[in-house]
């Protein structure tokens, strides 16, 4: 059987070009000496030297298998490097036939310059080879059978002989500046002509999903590409791009995607491949595509390849869980190279007297990323691959990751200095893995943390030994290694100057006397680590591997997150206080600064300047400003102030300042863009106001802008008074709200806006969109309003139309007041109105029945009191929920948060990684958005451990609280001190939140208001809760009207088919009898006790629902008439078995195999069907156990030679679904 060359060619890197330095010989043989030179024999074969044209050549005898010959030494290859293989071959003579002979580079076995030689005379075999990573390699000279030898490839042949001489490997580097651009690319894909255009399954080990051209619901056009049939989130379509691609340019993307069930995010990766290994990089993170068609775009930096290149999407990466699984679809997609120039402007780097660093990793040394880095930059940090797992591969072996080698030969090249990111960390250690809630398979923290038999490390003095040396081991391996690759730290060679030793070690709450997180670290050593980390790296990069006559070259520091945060700050401040007293050399204090609009710039001063009187220097390790979403023009510009003041800070602070870096280059390769475009530079690598602001130039004037709530109000006399008016307060016109203030509602037709305003204005001047409207104070005005005197000034509510707004739309939009020939307007110019959801509400009746017990039972003064349910998923899926009851007293808010999750988990080291509640006050609801002293984030693990986020230091005297466990998950009760700001008729922000844990890792939250998932950070989406008075009691039944109207919900979250609906009267006139009516038709009734104006609460249990959407409504009837309750729609997705996955066993491929069913979580089955070759082979029945795992077996025997082909099918009452197919390959009896 031949085998087909693989032709190496040289890959050539933006702007380089092979062959433009002159080549050195590294390698050469020509035997005239009656040596190898170096070679070495390789496999069993006779060598020797015969005298040929006035020398001697290499004779290779009894030659039986490719790679008997000779082998080279070892040879360090460097990535860009083109090399050349020369000799001369033939065959011995009077050999019949031909064969073929080439050089063969291992690890991967790599062809070089493949040709046919004879006897008839000598043949010149020549062939080049580039590799795209360095490298340590051999080579072999590997031959074919002769021509006519009927043995298969890996078998032996009939010997023969061949004489080869003249062996010579040259090096030509690649020469940076000359080379050419790469191919411009513009590529489309509509799926128009009913293919997949070249798009593909993209499988993972379960399979790969249903990919196919759908001909309804496109987004342009009748087609689109739908990916279904997943049951793992890594299973999507991929394109492949190894041929059309370079490695290194930039391309611009558009797609239009849109998910059939659950809105969620995608995520746009690369899977690349250089000599036999693959990387994987995620590109960009397409967060809130929804159930209609959502556009994405932007811009990217192709990963270096050598051999192989997709780019795919994805769901988001859940910790190696099955993630989200939803249906999606695609369309309208483009890649095309863009237009993209650095600018010409000042370097950043010139304009701060303290080194700049950037976090990067291998894509911004290609191209024009690398361009912007070296301008704006002069150090770098490695994002994520000199972190403690980046120097492991699969099987443990430690070496240098190729994207830090890039990275650091990047530094060398350019002059610039390399901050080291991290020695030890809790987090991306070798072998660390999340828990898995699908399969109940908790979290690995790492096998650092493991004992052979894979049982974690206790802290016996044993195992502490044990970890003791695998630390020192591990930072001492890692100075070696970057030692000999760049000679001893403190060289000019090395450009390493600093490292983080330990990352992220103090809790986040006072939970620990101590204050320090409890790692897999702290749990085996304590606080020795911290000690023993920064000792081991002071002996290894300043001692044994530092350059003779350096003193210290290498800068140690600890690094966190939050430490502009007070209560974290003092928990920092002690810890490196304790540090220095023990004599720990601790050089530097890091502080990350991952910050957004809402953190005032003075906490990042205070924490400077509190560590300040401590003797070391700081860094800004990691800094980040994120603008909130929807990005707006006004928040881009107020994000320049922001990086204005932020770095005239580190400039004032130069003297106490390291370096500052910068977490990113720009937007699409922050971690942290979903939060609004952190960085200084956008995705086609042009400056932001960011960039202005930080380099001390000049910015454009600020804009307004605020968020408008969803809500609907009449332009009518009563609009003036609205409540609705009360629970937010108003944004200021002009400087210091002068000119009064405002707030606006929107629908999808209308924005209604109320003004207060100065008695003597004469008119509002409103613009939307790109329409100014007049409305004059008298007379007839461009849209409907109403005026009328407000205290000492005016109250003005109009309506201005809108054309189909929707959630996340941005409006420019302005207001002016017009007072004679004076207009004070909202902004200077045309703001910004982002408009979000419906303002969540609540109102908290007084303790009408006594002041609840904090004890976590639910006593009387709960009963009646109305509750709100968590049910905004913020993260994950279908996680643990809560209904919120809150009462008030004098001034005092409690709190009942009652949680339905049926596995608590407490074993995380974190606290909100547990199973808890939060609790977000925000005291006189100010929705400031940064925290004020007012302000709390309270936390309540399920295990009764209180510990807070964000807020002042001292909150722990505004809280009482206490947990109980019920048969279904938990109770949180809490009282929290209202600051003298509580009273009937005080409006105050909060927010409930759950945090949902499994098996160590926190897997979901749900929230009743804020669906940012940010209320941590801002308080300015918290919903508002009104105190009011206690409900006045109606006399105890029976009724002397018709019922209240009921409230209905539902439980069916996992969409199977088998729910409750709850019907619930919170206060009022009682029913008698109550109706459950399914889409009109009545399908059960329930007889009540009449017991007005008591609570009348009632479940309805509903089983065995098809997919489907489902509308019920309840009837609730009295002697005095019947009320029909408001409609509640339930959708039934799931109510048949999850899909099942199919396994193998069959690696020997001898026909008697088994192959194993999984149904990893979901709708269980009833039945389960195995089909071979479409033949129906094995049925068993299975016994259903909620959404737990199923599984069957079935043995094959005696099967014959060749692919059979195996689908599974799991039925039940709603339905069947059939498993991806399998196939198998039998290749031997």
């Amino acid at each position: 059987m031949a085998t087909a060359a693989l032709v190496v060619t040289p890959v050539v890197a933006i702007g380089t070009a092979a062959g433009a330095a002159e080549p050195e010989v590294v390698l050469s043989a020509s035997f005239d000496d009656g040596t190898l030179s170096g070679w070495t024999p390789s496999g069993d074969v006779e060598l020797g030297y015969v005298e040929v044209d006035g020398g001697r050549a290499l004779q290779v005898t009894d030659r039986t298998l490719d790679f008997e010959g000779i082998e080279s030494p070892a040879l360090d290859v460097t990535a860009g490097t083109t090399y050349t293989f020369t000799m001369k071959a033939r065959l011995a003579e009077g050999t019949d036939g031909t064969a073929d002979v080439r050089f063969v580079a291992k690890p991967d076995y790599t062809w070089i310059g493949d040709t046919t030689i004879d006897a008839d005379g000598w043949t010149t075999v020549t062939g080049t080879f580039t590799p795209t990573a360095d490298a340590s390699r051999t080579v072999y000279l590997g031959t074919s059978h002769l021509s006519g030898d009927t043995a298969a490839a890996g078998d032996p042949g009939t010997p023969y002989t061949y004489l080869v001489d003249d062996v010579e490997v040259t090096a030509t580097p690649a020469d940076p500046g000359t080379g050419e651009p790469p191919a411009q690319v513009d590529l489309t894909f509509d799926f128009e002509d009913g293919t997949l255009q070249g798009w593909e399954p993209r499988a993972t080990q379960e399979g790969a999903a249903t990919v196919e051209v759908v001909g309804s619901g496109a987004h342009g056009g009748d087609h689109a590409a739908r990916v279904a049939d997943r049951v793992h989130q890594g299973q999507g379509i991929q394109l492949p791009v190894t041929d059309v691609l370079t490695p290194g340019a930039q391309y611009e993307y558009e797609a239009w995607l849109r998910f059939e069930e659950d809105p969620g995010t995608l995520v746009l990766s690369a899977r690349t491949e250089t000599d036999g290994a693959s990387t994987y990089a995620n590109i960009a993170t397409l967060a809130g595509v929804t159930t209609e068609w959502t556009r994405v775009g932007g811009i990217f930096t192709m990963p270096a390849f050598g051999t192989a290149a997709e780019l795919y999407l994805e769901t988001q990466y859940d910790g190696g869980n099955a993630g989200n699984t939803s249906t999606f679809l695609l369309d309208d997609v483009s890649i095309a190279t863009p237009q993209v120039e650095v600018e010409d402007l000042t370097p950043l780097r010139d304009t701060v007297p303290f080194p700049l660093g950037v976090a990067i990793d291998q894509r911004e040394t290609l191209g024009s990323s690398r361009d912007l880095m070296t301008r704006h930059f002069s150090q770098v940090t490695a994002e994520n691959h000199m972190k403690p797992y980046a120097w492991y591969d699969a099987d443990r072996n430690f070496r240098m990751d190729p994207q830090a080698k890039a990275i650091l030969d990047t530094a060398v090249a350019q002059d610039q200095r390399v901050y080291g990111h991290v020695l030890v960390w809790h987090g991306q250690n070798p072998g660390q893995t999340d828990a898995d809630p699908d399969t109940g398979t908790p979290a690995n923290p790492g096998w650092m943390f493991l004992d052979e038999n894979g049982v974690q490390l206790t802290s016996s003095p044993q195992d502490q030994a044990l970890l003791r040396e695998r630390m020192r081991t591990h930072i001492f391996s890692v100075a070696q290694t970057l030692a000999d690759a760049y000679g001893p730290f403190g060289s000019d060679t090395n450009p390493l100057v600093a490292w983080d030793v330990v990352n992220e070690v103090v809790a986040d709450g006072g939970e620990n006397p101590d204050g320090m997180r409890r790692s897999a670290w702290f749990a085996i050593l304590g606080e020795e680590f911290v000690d023993l980390a920064f000792r081991y790296a002071d002996e290894a990069f300043n001692d044994e591997y530092a350059a003779p006559g350096t003193d210290r070259p290498v800068t140690l520091f600890i690094n966190d997150y939050s430490t502009e945060a007070i209560g974290k700050q003092d928990r920092y401040f002690a810890l490196v206080s304790r540090l220095l007293e023990r004599g720990v050399p601790v050089d530097g204090v890091g502080h990350q600064f991952h910050v957004s609009l809402s953190t005032p710039v003075s906490a990042l001063e205070a924490a400077l300047t509190r560590f300040e009187a401590l003797p070391v220097t700081q860094a800004v390790t990691e800094l980040d400003v994120a603008t909130g979403t929807p990005v707006t023009e006004a928040r881009l510009i107020e994000q320049g102030y922001y990086y204005r003041d932020a770095f005239e800070l580190f400039r004032d602070k130069a003297d106490s300042l390291f370096s500052v870096t910068v977490w990113g280059l720009f937007d699409g390769r922050s971690w942290v863009n979903d939060n609004g475009a952190p960085l200084l530079f956008d995705d086609r690598l042009q400056a932001k106001p960011a960039y202005y602001g930080a380099a001390g130039l000049e910015l454009p004037g600020r804009i307004a802008s605020a968020e408008s709530f969803g809500g609907e109000l009449a332009v009518d006399a009563a609009a003036l008074e609205a409540p609705e008016w009360d629970q937010l307060p108003l944004e200021p016109i002009g400087e210091d709200g002068a000119a009064g203030g405002l707030q606006t509602r929107w629908t999808a037709d209308g924005l209604t806006v109320l003004a207060q305003v100065p008695a003597g204005t004469d008119a509002l001047r409103v613009t939307v969109g790109t329409t100014t409207y007049e409305v004059p104070r008298t007379g007839e005005g461009d849209l409907p309003a109403v005026w009328a005197e407000h205290g000492d000034g005016l109250r003005v509510v109009l309506r201005a139309p809108l054309d189909g707004a929707a959630q996340g739309d941005v409006l420019a939009f302005n207001l002016g007041v017009v007072r004679g020939e004076q207009v004070t307007s909202w902004s200077g110019r045309a703001g910004s109105l982002a408009l979000v959801e419906p303002l969540s509400y609540l109102e908290v009746p007084a303790a009408a029945a006594g002041v609840p017990e904090v004890d976590g039972v639910v006593d009387a003064a709960w009963d009646g009191v109305p509750a709100v349910t968590t049910g905004k998923q913020t993260s994950g899926t279908g996680t643990a929920t809560a209904q919120v009851r809150t009462l008030w007293d004098a001034d005092t808010l409690y709190v009942l948060a009652e949680v339905t999750d049926p596995s608590v988990d407490a074993t995380a080291t974190q606290p909100w990684e547990r199973d808890s509640v939060e609790i977000y006050v925000d005291a006189g609801n100010s929705k400031n958005g940064a925290y004020l002293p007012t302000d709390m984030q309270l936390r309540v693990g399920a295990d009764g451990e209180v510990t807070f986020g964000n807020g002042p230091a001292d909150q722990g005297d505004r809280v009482r609280t206490a947990t109980a466990a019920t048969d279904d998950g938990y109770v949180v009760e809490v009282a929290v001190d209202l600051l003298e700001r509580g009273g009937e008729g005080t409006f105050h922000g909060v927010d409930f939140q759950v945090n949902d844990a499994t098996g160590g890792s926190r897997i979901g939250i749900t929230n009743w208001a804020d669906p940012t998932g940010q209320g941590y950070q801002s308080t300015a989406r918290w919903g508002v809760a009104r105190l009011v008075a206690a409900p006045t009691p109606e006399p105890e039944g029976p009724a002397t009207a018709a019922p209240t109207a009921p409230v209905l919900s539902h439980d069916n979250w996992d969409g199977d088919g088998d729910f409750r609906v709850l019907s619930s009267m919170w206060w009022g006139q009682n029913a008698e009898q109550l109706t459950l009516l399914e889409n009109g038709q009545p399908i059960a009734t329930r007889d009540v006790v009449d017991a007005t104006p008591a609570l009348q609460v009632v479940s309805f249990d509903v089983a065995g629902r098809l997919d489907g959407t489902y509308v019920y409504e309840v009837v609730a009837t009295n002697r005095h008439g019947s009320t029909t309750s408001a409609a509640l729609t339930v959708d039934v997705r799931n109510a048949r078995p999850a899909p099942p996955v199919l396994w193998h066993d069959n690696w020997d491929g001898d026909g008697s195999y088994t192959v194993t069913m999984n149904m990893w979580w979901g709708t269980n089955a009833t039945t389960y069907r195995l089909y071979e070759d479409g033949v129906l082979v094995d049925t068993q029945a299975l016994t259903p156990r909620g959404r737990d795992a199923q599984s069957a077996v079935t043995r094959l025997t005696g099967r014959s030679p060749g692919v059979h082909v195996y689908t599974a099918e799991l039925s039940n009452a709603a339905g069947t679904t059939r498993s991806v197919p399998l196939p198998v390959l039998v290749w031997r009896r």
